[in-house]
Formats: C-alpha cells, sequence, structure tokens
C-alpha cells in the first residue's frame, strides 16, 4: 500500500479499535483489482455499502434502499470514509458498541470499469459513470453527486438504461444470501464469530447451487465469419436461461438474473432427475415445430396455458461443471465438457449441437429452412459476461415473390396499412400473411394504383380463415418481392418488408410528378437507378478512415446494404455532400452545388448562376461514393414543392459536460411537447454528440410559417425549461445545457440525412431508431458501418399526414409581434 492510500485512511482508523473489531486496520498489502462490492450492513440502520477500487483504497457511499436496476429509480448515496482493500471481502459481525455494530454481509462482490474517463477525475469532477461486472450489479451505471451544502456528501446511484435494465426495483430485496459464502443474516450471526470470507473459504454452503452470473451476448454482424477459428449454431427464437443445478436441486434464470423456476418446472424437474454435480448451463428455452424449427408464438403459447411439455432446454454452453468454474477454457473445450455432462437419452436438456464446417452453407440452409440465422462463436475464446465480437449474431434476409391479393385499409391516414400476400401451393395460391413495412411517399402510389377494383369478396385462396377480418381484396392480384426473417410453423411470413413490385409482370404506372426541367440525360440515368452496375467503385482499397483503415470500398458496400432504406430521403431533395477525395484526416469539404463530371444519377434545378442538385436512386447515391462522398446533407423539402418543406428538424446540441441519458430526456421531453401541438416525432441519433427529432410534414405549411414555428417553439421551451434548455447559439450560454438547434429549418438549410455516414472515427451513421429503442442506446455514435439498425424503424413515418394547425401558427405569430413591441 502507498503511503497517499494509507494517509487516505485515517479516519476509518480512528473510528475503530482493532482490538475489538475484526474489521481489517488497512496495513497489510493488498493487489489493486479495480473491485466493485456492495455490503449489506445491517446495523442501526440497513442500508448497502457501496465500494469502488480508486487509487488504492475503497471508496464508500452508504446507500439506503440498496442498488436498483430500474433506470427511473435514483438512489441516494452517502459518500463515507474511505475503506481499506482488504475490507473487500469482509463478511461478519461488528460487536457493538463499535462504530457500525451489527451483521455486515457481502452482497456483491466483482470488478468495474469506468467509462468516460480515468475512476479519479470522474470522481473529482462528480459523475463517475462505470460498467459493472459483478454477480447481480451488471451493465452501465453513474454516481452523480448533488449540490449541496450539508455536512455529508450527497450523490446519486442510477442504472443506466442498457439492456440489464429491469422494469422494477427488486435487485435489493432478490438476493438474501451472501454472494461468495451463500449465507444469510442469521447464519452469519449464528455463526458467533467475525470472519473473513474469500471465494476459497472452505464455508459449509447451505445452498449448493451456483450463484447467476450475467451471460455473454452477441453483437449484430452482417455476414458469415471466414476462418477455422469459428463455429457455428442455430440461432433459437425462445427465452435465454442459465440453468443451476447440483445433486437433487435446480434453478433457473433468465439472462438479466431473474427467478423463473416456477414458470419452467418440467426444466427443473428434468435437471434433478438428471442429478447434475455443480453445473451452471448457459441455453436457450424453446418450443420446435415439427421441422425442426424453434417456433417463439408457440413457446409463448405454451407458457400462457401452463402447459410446459413441449418446452425444451438447449443447453449451448457450460459456465461451471462438477464445481470447476469454466469460463476461462476457450469454447471449444467447455462445450466438450457440455456434452461429456448431457446424457443423450434427456428429451428435455438437451446438448445444442455446433459445427466448425461452412458457415455460409449452414446459414443458407437455416434460413431457408425459417430459421431465423445462426450465431457465430470464437473456439478459442473464453466465456466473458456482456455482449462481445466473439459471438457474432447472423440473422436471414429472405427474399421471395409473392403474390398481393388485397390489403388493410388505415382508418387513421387512409388508404392501406398493410398488404395481404399469397404464392403459389400445388398450382394454387395459398394466403402467407400481411406485408406491414416497407412502404413509402414514392413506392406506395405505384402500389395504390395496382388495386384495381376493390372488392370485400373473399378469394377462392387456401387458408381463408387466416384472413384478417376488415381486409378488401385486389382484382386481379399482382406480384411483388418481399424481404422477410423466415416461415412460421403454420406456412406465415415472419416479419415481412415490402421490396418492389414485379416490373415484368405488371405494368407500373409512372410517379406522380417528375423533377421540373430536368435535362433528357439526367432522366435517362434515373431511368438506370437500380442497375446493379451502378456500385462500380474506383480504387475501393483507398484508406478513407485512417485510424480505423476503414476504405472506400467498405463505405461504398454500407451505402449499397442500405440503400432501399436512404433512397427515400434522398428522393428530390437537394442535397449538400461532405467529400474526402483523400480522407477524413486530410481535406474534407461540403459540395453544395453540382460537381464537373457528377453527372449519372444527378437531376440539376434552380437558375444559371445558382444551381443545385438532388441524387436519383442507386445510380446517384453510388455516383457520389464514387466521388468519396462520405455523408449527405439535406434540405427539407423537395421538388417540385421548395416553399413547402415535408419535415422539420430539432437538433438537440448538447454541451461537452452533459451525459448521454440527459439528451435521451430531453428528446423525450421535446417529443412530448410536439406531441401537445399535435405533431407525432422521431428519434434520429446524429452520429455525433446530439440527437435530431424529425417532423414529417405534408407540405401544406410554408417555408415562412415553418421557421416560425420552429424558432418561437424552440425559445418556448427553453423559457419553461431554463436549467435544461436553451435556444440561443451564443457558446456562453451553453454552458452545462442542451441547445435547441432550431436554425437548420430556414431554407436552404440543410441537416444530416438518415442513414448517412458521418466523418468522424469509427465510421458512425445517422441512425433512425424508434422511441422504445431510443432508451437502450448508450451514445449517439453507437451505429456505424458495421454496426446498423435491422431494419428501419421509422415504420410509420412515411405515411404520417400531419401539419402545423393555423391555431398554433396564429398563437406564436403573436409570440413574436409581442416580443417585437417590447
Amino acid at each position: 500500500m502507498t503511503k497517499a492510500a494509507y494517509a487516505k485512511l485515517s479516519t476509518y482508523r480512528q473510528k475503530r479499535d482493532f482490538d475489538k473489531t475484526a474489521e481489517p486496520d488497512g496495513a497489510e498489502p493488498h493487489k489493486p483489482q479495480q473491485r466493485l462490492v456492495v455490503q449489506q450492513h445491517f446495523a442501526r440502520r440497513l442500508h448497502f455499502d457501496l465500494r469502488l477500487e480508486i487509487d488504492g483504497v475503497l471508496v464508500s457511499w452508504a446507500v439506503t434502499r440498496g442498488p436498483s436496476a430500474n433506470p427511473r429509480d435514483k438512489r441516494l448515496a452517502v459518500r463515507t470514509e474511505d475503506h481499506p482493500l482488504a475490507y473487500a471481502t469482509f463478511e461478519g459481525l461488528i460487536p457493538k458498541p463499535q462504530y457500525g455494530g451489527g451483521t455486515v454481509m457481502l452482497w456483491e462482490s466483482g470488478t468495474y470499469a469506468p467509462l468516460n474517463g480515468p475512476a479519479r477525475d470522474e470522481l473529482a469532477a462528480g459523475h463517475l459513470k462505470f460498467a459493472a461486472h459483478g454477480h447481480r450489479m451488471q451493465g452501465a451505471w453513474a454516481l452523480v453527486r448533488m449540490k449541496s451544502e450539508e455536512k455529508h456528501e450527497n450523490w446519486l446511484l442510477i442504472k443506466d438504461r442498457d439492456e440489464f435494465a429491469e422494469p422494477d426495483d427488486s435487485i435489493a430485496t432478490r438476493y438474501t444470501t451472501g454472494v461468495l459464502s451463500g449465507l444469510s443474516r442469521d447464519q452469519i450471526e449464528n455463526t458467533q464469530a467475525v470472519r473473513k470470507v474469500t471465494p476459497s473459504d472452505p464455508v459449509k454452503k447451505t445452498s449448493t447451487l451456483p450463484a447467476f452470473i450475467s451471460p455473454q451476448l452477441c453483437t449484430m454482424a452482417q455476414e458469415v465469419p471466414i476462418g477455422s477459428d469459428w463455429a457455428f449454431e442455430m440461432k433459437y427464437d425462445g427465452y435465454r436461461l442459465l440453468l443451476a443445478a447440483n445433486n437433487g436441486e435446480a434453478r433457473v434464470y433468465t439472462r438479466s438474473g431473474l427467478d423463473w423456476s416456477h414458470k419452467f418446472s418440467h426444466i427443473i424437474k428434468a435437471a434433478i432427475e438428471l442429478d447434475l454435480a455443480e453445473c451452471l448451463l448457459d441455453g436457450e428455452a424453446v418450443v420446435f415445430d415439427k421441422g425442426g424449427i424453434s417456433d417463439f408464438p408457440a413457446l409463448v403459447a405454451a407458457l400462457e396455458r401452463k402447459k410446459t411439455s413441449d418446452v425444451v432446454f438447449v443447453a449451448f454452453d457450460a459456465l461451471i461443471i462438477g464445481g470447476e468454474d469454466l469460463r476461462s477454457l476457450p469454447y471449444a473445450d467447455r462445450k466438450a465438457r457440455l456434452r461429456k455432462a448431457l446424457p443423450a437419452t434427456s428429451d428435455i436438456l438437451r446438448y445444442g449441437n455446433h459445427t466448425t464446417n461452412d458457415g455460409e452453407k449452414l446459414f443458407k440452409e437455416a434460413t431457408k429452412a425459417g430459421a431465423e440465422g445462426i450465431i457465430a462463436k470464437r473456439l478459442s475464446a473464453p466465456y466473458r459476461s456482456g455482449r462481445s465480437n466473439e459471438w457474432l449474431k447472423i440473422k436471414g434476409d429472405v427474399r421471395d415473390d409473392v403474390e398481393i391479393i388485397g390489403y388493410m385499409p388505415s382508418r387513421k391516414h387512409g388508404g392501406f396499412a398493410s398488404l395481404l400476400a399469397a404464392r403459389k401451393v400445388k398450382g394454387r395460391l395459398a394466403y402467407v400473411g400481411r406485408i406491414g413495412a416497407g412502404y413509402n411517399g414514392k413506392n406506395r402510389p405505384v402500389i395504390e394504383k395496382l388495386f384495381g377494383k376493390p372488392s370485400k369478396s373473399v378469394p377462392d385462396v387456401m387458408n381463408a380463415q387466416k384472413l384478417p377480418r376488415g381486409a378488401v381484396f385486389t382484382h386481379p392480384p399482382f406480384s411483388s418481392e418481399v424481404r422477410f426473417g423466415g416461415w412460421t410453423s403454420d406456412g406465415q411470413l415472419r416479419q415481412a418488408r415490402f421490396i418492389a413490385v414485379q416490373t415484368d409482370r405488371v405494368t407500373v404506372p409512372k410517379p406522380s410528378f417528375t423533377i421540373a426541367k430536368a435535362k433528357a440525360k439526367n432522366a435517362g440515368a434515373a431511368k438506370q437507378s437500380q442497375s446493379p452496375s451502378s456500385w462500380t467503385i474506383t480504387h475501393p482499397e483507398r484508406i478513407l478512415f485512417p485510424a480505423d483503415r476503414i476504405t472506400k470500398g467498405d463505405i461504398a458496400e454500407y451505402y449499397k446494404k442500405i440503400a432501399s432504406d436512404i433512397i427515400p430521403h434522398l428522393a428530390g431533395r437537394p442535397l449538400s455532400l461532405l467529400r474526402a477525395p483523400e480522407s477524413i484526416d486530410h481535406e474534407t469539404f461540403f459540395q453544395r452545388h453540382p460537381l464537373k463530371g457528377l453527372t449519372k444519377g444527378v437531376e440539376q434545378f434552380g437558375s444559371a448562376s445558382e444551381k443545385y442538385f438532388a441524387l436519383s436512386g442507386e445510380v446517384g447515391l453510388a455516383a457520389a461514393v464514387q466521388f468519396g462522398t462520405i455523408e449527405l446533407h439535406g434540405w427539407n423539402a423537395t421538388l417540385p414543392t421548395l416553399d413547402k418543406p415535408d419535415r422539420m428538424i430539432f437538433d438537440l446540441d448538447p454541451d461537452t459536460e452533459i451525459p448521454f441519458k440527459d439528451v435521451q430526456a430531453a428528446a423525450s421531453l421535446l417529443r412530448n411537447f410536439l406531441q401537445a401541438a399535435q405533431l407525432e416525432s422521431w428519434p434520429l441519433l446524429s452520429g455525433g454528440k446530439g440527437i435530431h427529432i424529425v417532423v414529417p410534414l405534408d407540405r401544406s405549411n410554408s417555408s415562412d410559417d415553418v421557421e416560425v414555428f420552429c424558432k418561437q417553439f424552440a425559445k418556448r421551451i427553453a423559457d419553461e425549461k431554463p436549467e435544461l434548455f436553451v435556444a440561443n447559439m451564443s457558446l456562453a450560454k451553453r454552458k452545462g445545457k442542451i441547445f435547441i438547434d432550431y436554425l437548420r429549418n430556414r431554407t436552404k438549410a440543410t441537416a444530416v440525412v438518415p442513414w448517412s455516414v458521418r466523418a468522424r472515427p469509427r465510421a458512425p451513421i445517422a441512425a433512425p431508431v424508434s422511441w422504445n429503442q431510443l432508451e437502450a442506446i448508450k451514445q449517439p455514435n453507437e451505429f456505424t458501418i458495421r454496426h446498423f439498425p435491422e431494419n428501419n424503424n421509422w415504420k410509420t413515418f412515411w405515411t404520417t399526414r400531419q401539419s402545423i394547425s393555423p391555431h398554433v401558427i396564429k398563437l406564436l405569430n403573436r409570440s413574436r409581434d409581442h416580443a417585437m413591441m417590447k
């Protein structure tokens, strides 16, 4: 122990008589390990002591009600004296009337990692965010110092919104025994001795079941990895469970640590009958259909009916077997131990097979059979709690042709809400479910013109009993291509998304408008917009992001993959392109006017003295990438009505001191304000440090009206919430606040286009997410070209028809005029 660390313990030592208490005096050396400790202290008042190892001591807080995994709870944490590192293993009795007299239970023992910088600096700054790697505390947490002139230093302990967050505050009451000893409070007190507990202590445990350990999680990948160090498993569509068993006892936990033994009693019974010796197995509870594919709806139905005889537990990894911790072993060794531990005779507890052969072949076979996809795992990697790139999830992307036989009308916006699909089975059409996504302002009119004469009479199709009530049917049907996630056990499409009308089978009407004064050569380029040769990129090996080794070819591949999602945002929209001809470390510049040579898929407009341009389809997008484009920024209006915006944007730009969770909360607050004005909005992660709130409009408001609304609306919110928002772009006034940037709504002003890459480290993207997803996001640049949302989460963005009401505009204009008169 250093002299500085020993000096920090003076208050701790002054309060204790070490001849009467067995608490460590702090003199002995201890190896630094960045410990995280929570001790439940049954003293004069019950509380929990949270301790983090920082600079050679355990910095401590007393948390009255204990940690809560619910992000809504802000638990008071009172800073207390620093404790010695040896205190991290203390469990036992402190004799009264000694300071803190009472029972101490070691409730949590693990490690942590600072998330925003060195822990000592964050502690001094009063905002310490850390990732907990414990048995009971997992994921991101924050300690925030409160402004107080009281004697004690008060902080708040807050759980971050991530995959380990829980909807209630039961974590502190859920676990009632020591995390390492397994002893309850009574059992600790009955020992009649103060003792120290370590993981290797030969203490007789009352519960021999292994404690819950947070499971390893997958990272989404777009392609199957290649190499000899990968194994491949089926992706099961069920409930992730950890099975703990030992000599006639068993328990199952969810991935967040909830005890669900009562829901899966038959799995518990099977584990007890097998008499497994002290093991903790990782797996999935699933129901298989007749084809051997996991069926999640069937699993949910079985649990609701409490008839779980068809539910099986597929074990695909082992953390503990025979009391031995296997987590440090390679995956290949763990699977070998798992196979020996599970007898092949059990119908309920099954070994999850894997293959080290062609992963691409398994992926194609699995998705063709109707499975969601596969999991790839590194053979040489140990088991690590939390998300990593050593476990990859590759989901299927099945495409097929179907016949559109009808649609479900939209009660809210008119037109259609979903399409009804069928396909030929033995020469006859069979209904295969609804297509509920993939429509936008460009393809919706094309689809509607193909409906023909609507009819309520049910067509002669197989599975007609599954057709929804209130459906309208088309005569004749027309062919379309769809993308979907596989087939259900009863032959229905999973997560179907409309791709395109099959133009080789039907005559597609022309779009409802054309670009004004478009040149003939540009119109010809637009016709080629879906040409496969559009993506011929020269110098794909050129490194545009030197720190991350991301090439021009990587950027092109990303834009090619998400072309169908970004193109609707580009159609007819004037753009400014951020180009990096060499790399983002060299000169970058905005291209606002047409570039000589950039003609394919480009639509020009404007006067001879000031021309602008828009990109048309994949040809235009590919051409822009070929010319070194990284970012795409667009106006808030599209041709031909550039004076009638189709969206408005509020850019929440936080001061560097503002944590992202506060920006998330501010975005939700802004959403509520907009809803009060009868306007729905969608969140867009900027890929920088903030969030854009995007509001679609039906083009009935003028540019002037939108600009006035945005300015007055932003100032109104800043006036109502001055402690959080500011509507003044002055850097001095933005200190510690979030600037509501309404200036992006001026005529010809631009904002980053959804799905655009950003010219920043890691190549983040401007990611459109849903409001529910936003709560779980950890940082505004979380998504990159290598990890982006699985699908377009703005499902109803394109179908929302709304405008700023004249009444609201009138009130805001009145407020503006009143302010000008003052």
